[in-house]
């Protein structure tokens, strides 16, 4: 993998490789300092989770199964809530991503998915799926197993313009520490200045640092190794700091 840092200064990307570079891992002011939890979830007994595909997500329906999944690696949010499915309410459901529902049933393999008619999806079907949904899923996908290869907690990043937004731990105990940005090698409208400072502004509101990665995806994928051909280029982007960048020179 590849990793530049860019600072942002007049409109201007240039280059600050010699600044030390830290991330924000601000943890949240909460009664969940003691949340015990694994990082991925495991199927007792041999039992599977189930899922069906609603045509936007994956839904997970039974209440056990899907306290256990948020539980297990925070996947999915509640129907009803703005994080675990804890409303209260009887018909909540765990709804999942396309990307995290493909990692859990074809990389982890501990879920299954069945469409509308109650069909299975293979790996192949699911991803034609998601493609419909958005041309750039193989990319996305391939960015969710690279994120989670490095242990960060994945979550929807679409309310602050970005893919994803990627935590430590779990979002019960830490707030986001990157917003990501995935594109392909041919994409140029996130190197343009002017977006790259609305996107970075954005999340540096919430002490976010932007994430840009270039994923180059496999001409064919038809199975789940297919996905190892992926590269992906790490592009930090922050806006320049000049007292920081002195006081990081003197150390």
């Amino acid at each position: 993998m590849v990793y530049n840092s860019f600072g942002i200064f007049d409109g201007l990307i240039i280059p600050s490789l010699r600044m030390q570079f830290t991330f924000a891992c601000k943890r949240k002011r909460c009664s969940n300092k003691n949340v015990n939890s694994t990082p991925l979830p495991s199927c007792q007994d041999e039992e599977r989770y189930k899922g069906r595909f609603t045509g936007l997500s994956v839904e997970i329906v039974d209440p056990e199964q899907a306290k256990s999944l948020y539980d297990n690696g925070c996947f999915g949010k509640g129907s009803k809530s703005r994080g675990a499915p804890e409303s209260g309410d009887e018909d909540e459901t765990l709804l999942l991503g396309m990307e995290e529902s493909c990692f859990l049933a074809h990389y982890l393999n501990v879920l299954d998915i069945t469409n509308s008619a109650g069909c299975f999806m293979d790996f192949h079907m699911f991803v034609e799926v998601g493609k419909e949904q958005n041309d750039k899923f193989v990319e996305n996908l391939a960015s969710y197993v690279y994120l989670k290869s490095k242990n960060w907690v994945i979550k929807s990043g679409i309310k602050f313009g970005g893919d994803f937004l990627i935590y430590k731990q779990s979002p019960r105990l830490y707030h986001a520490s990157f917003l990501v940005i995935v594109q392909k090698p041919g994409d140029s409208d996130h190197y343009q200045s002017k977006n790259l400072k609305g996107v970075q502004r954005v999340a540096e509101t919430s002490d976010k640092d932007v994430l840009l990665l270039t994923v180059q995806a496999p001409k064919d994928i038809s199975c789940p190794r297919d996905l190892q051909e992926a590269t992906v280029t790490e592009t930090i982007v922050r806006r320049f700091n000049y007292l920081t960048f002195v006081q990081s020179k003197q150390q």
